[in-house]
């Protein structure tokens, strides 16, 4: 059980033997019950029969096949983080003192990895937060890209889920699709906003921010995987695209990811030269490149996702 501190209240994190319902629904504050009390006195409790034990829990607790017991703190330094509870496997035998200490041993243990798990959790979290930072930069910097980032952070994970992608390449695919753009905070604004047509040497100078892009992002050890997505997310299928002329499964998929996502907001939004176009036009362009400007297995997986939208607000439109 781990101790949520903002509430004060022990709730089942892992177990083995209990029931759904009896993890999701028990709940001990803090001092009720033994691991109440033993996160209260940070000192392990040990229970030889919980049918006459006045401290132990029945009403909302779950039911042990044995009458034996030992709750012991899950400690990290002078900070308690929660409890381990054991019952004994078998009816008949009883705890004895070489238990409790094989069990607090293994529950300091259990802690620090625990901890661990947290602190890299944060570490998480604050890498996102920072690369959101960065990506709203970006977005704030091209105001025809406002809200791009997190738009296409959002298509990423759906995208990465729909394909069946391992959770860590889902997070470095979103890490990629909120900073694509990065690159073109070394591009001049005047050929960013420019209204008409860019000339070839603009052109050129805008096909250098997926290198510049690269070359903000790769020092960093964390971004490392999606550095090359970056560099990547404007090389075509076929390999028509730049900056490397990649074809095919040679294009990092978070790349081949991020390219079919950047296509369709570009479409669909409004840009210096033109106003926005409908999803129905994106989508039309999207089939017509697939297999030869994009993967055709990206296009598939995103097409089903706005499918997927477009049902839910019809089943939200009828039920309203």
């Amino acid at each position: 059980m781990l101790l949520n501190h903002e509430v004060n209240e022990l709730t089942i994190a892992a177990s083995r033997g209990l029931s759904d319902e009896v993890v999701q629904t028990t709940r001990l504050r803090f001092g009720e019950g033994v691991a109440g009390r033993v996160v209260q006195t940070g000192k392990a409790i040990f229970v030889e029969d919980i049918e006459t034990d006045a401290r132990f829990m029945r009403s909302n607790g779950p039911n042990y096949s044995s009458k034996s017991f030992i709750s012991v703190p899950l400690r990290v330094k002078n900070r308690i983080i929660g409890v381990l509870n054991v019952n004994s496997p078998e009816k008949q035998r009883i705890f004895e003192e070489r238990d409790v200490r094989l069990l607090t041993i293994l529950a300091d243990q259990a802690a620090i990895t625990l901890e661990n798990i947290e602190l890299y959790d944060n570490l998480q979290n604050f890498y996102l937060e920072m690369v959101q930072t960065l990506a709203r930069a970006i977005d704030a910097k091209d105001s025809y890209t406002h809200e791009h980032a997190d738009r296409a952070r959002r298509y990423a994970r759906l995208i990465g889920k729909k394909l069946m992608l391992p959770e860590a390449m889902i997070r470095h695919i979103e890490y990629a699709a909120l900073m694509h753009d990065i690159g073109k905070i070394g591009i001049d604004e005047t050929i960013l906003h420019k209204a008409g047509k860019l000339t070839p040497e603009e052109r050129d100078i805008i096909k250098k921010h997926p290198a510049i892009g690269n070359r903000i992002i790769a020092p960093v050890a964390f971004l490392s995987p999606v550095a090359p997505m970056v560099l990547y997310h404007q090389e075509w299928f076929n390999g028509q695209g730049y900056p490397e002329g990649l074809i095919g499964e040679e294009i990092p998929l978070g790349a081949r990811v991020v390219a079919v996502i950047d296509a369709y907001d570009a479409i669909t939004s409004d840009r210096p030269y033109r106003k926005a176009l409908s999803k129905q036009v994106a989508i039309e362009e999207l089939n017509k490149g697939a297999g030869s400007q994009f993967d055709e297995k990206v296009v598939k997986a995103f097409l089903e996702i706005l499918r997927d939208e477009e049902e839910a607000k019809l089943v939200h439109a009828t039920n309203s």
